[in-house]
């Protein structure tokens, strides 16, 4: 399975199990892509800095508000 593939199952069923969880007014991110993220760090085993890059470099399209 493709990675971005990867990422948009896990998303969607993430965001599926949260459907009465809202996104605080001053927050960037919806709490979904949170979780999301906080999954593929898990699953990816790397440091902060490394898996941060990552996310930057290559799946910016899919969390567009990442700051």
């Amino acid at each position: 399975m493709p990675v971005e593939d990867l990422i948009t199952e896990l998303f969607c069923r993430i965001d599926d199990a949260m459907p009465d969880v809202k996104k605080h007014p001053k927050a960037i991110l919806y709490p979904s892509e949170i979780v999301t993220l906080t999954m593929l760090f898990a699953i990816k085993g790397v440091g902060n800095r490394a898996f941060y890059r990552w996310i930057k470099n290559n799946w910016m399209g899919l969390f567009p508000q990442l700051p």
